[in-house]
């Protein structure tokens, strides 16, 4: 019961960060700014992580664990390649409009100047993006994706559309769902990656 209580506070820190970096950007944010979100004593973050770049990168790998996981689920329900590219791409923007926070946090940290930090989010951010290049494949194999255009070329293709679309998103304030727009990008993309 403690360790589940623990988890659950070490989890609430973490979405506390994810808020107040996407607000005041990680560099000017302080750690006591973040254990004022959470709730809690300033002293109580470090029993948690080592440091605010310990914070940062662990929030990262939770919020991509949490899409992944979320995407796992919803992809066994679907049997062609085209209909698992769009609930990919519909999930990640109907996750990130459900969450402006999220998605400020998500497009800042993606844009991280520090080397360190950058290295230590490649890893869950690859794992996220080899999902797509696994859908991508698998129409390689079934005949509904051109194989002459490479799953790896066409995984940066797809996850820079959805990259710029949130981004746009975000930066510029714009009012219209960011869910309505996983239509026409996935429009685009099967027009590229349909089999003559």
């Amino acid at each position: 019961m403690a360790q589940e209580k623990k988890e659950k506070r070490r989890v609430a820190i973490m979405e506390a960060a994810v808020k107040a970096f996407s607000q005041l950007g990680y560099h000017a944010c302080t750690m006591n700014q973040v254990a004022r979100e959470a709730g809690v004593a300033d002293g109580t973050l470090y029993l948690y992580f080592e440091s605010k770049e310990d914070l940062l990168i662990k929030a990262f790998k939770h919020v991509i664990g949490n899409l992944m996981e979320l995407l796992d689920k919803e992809l066994v329900q679907f049997n062609t390649p085209a209909d698992k590219l769009k609930r990919i791409i519909e999930l990640h923007f109907q996750v990130m409009e459900n969450d402006p926070s999220l998605a400020g946090f998500m497009q800042f940290q993606l844009r991280q100047p520090d080397p360190s930090i950058r290295q230590a989010i490649r890893r869950p951010l690859s794992s996220y993006a080899r999902r797509i290049e696994k859908v991508i494949e698998e129409g390689h194999k079934t005949g509904d994706f051109r194989a002459s255009l490479g799953a790896r070329a066409m995984r940066r293709l797809i996850f820079g559309g959805m990259d710029e679309t949130v981004s746009a998103w975000c930066f510029r304030g714009e009012k219209d769902s960011l869910a309505d727009k996983a239509g026409p990008l996935l429009d685009a993309i099967l027009h590229g990656l349909a089999a003559k």
